[in-house]
């Protein structure tokens, strides 16, 4: 399912192109809030991000305003851990796309919250070219797990 058409071919703008993507933000991390932005601009052209620093600010701004195109959310917030954090975002808002961006990046991790449905997972430890790269392909319907760590 795709979350949003990317780019169009020069030759074929239209109103559905012409739509600024809107991505929310949840993450209690300043850098993270800080750096972002450029990498979506960089995957999406103009995109709107809508910050939020833990689960209840993002659970209003969803309560109280259309949903965004998808969701880049932390596993590790305030009050929350690991894949309770997901479990809660999915429980109250299972329409809106959720892409995991997270310091947490075991295989199992990955295999549980891809069972729950996300559409991507962005472990922080991603280049921001290999960001761009997956958040693209996520926008183009296609989702993005990493690859295992091959066994030691």
């Amino acid at each position: 399912m795709p979350v949003r058409i990317a780019k169009a071919p020069d030759s074929e703008i239209t109103q559905a192109y012409l739509a600024v993507m809107e991505v929310l933000l949840v993450d209690d991390h300043p850098l993270i809030h800080e750096i972002m932005p450029a990498v979506l601009r960089k995957a999406f052209g103009e995109v709107e991000i809508i910050a939020a620093n833990d689960l209840e600010s993002a659970f209003q701004r969803l309560a109280h305003h259309k949903a965004p195109d998808f969701a880049l959310l932390d596993l590790v917030l305030p009050g929350h851990a690991a894949l309770d954090t997901l479990r809660r975002f999915r429980w109250k808002f299972s329409e809106v796309p959720v892409v995991v961006l997270s310091s947490i990046d075991d295989a199992a991790t990955v295999r549980v919250a891809r069972g729950m449905g996300v559409v991507g997972y962005l472990p922080k430890t991603l280049g921001p070219a290999q960001m761009v790269e997956a958040l693209r392909k996520i926008a183009a319907g296609e989702n993005y797990f990493p690859s295992p760590a091959p066994d030691k």
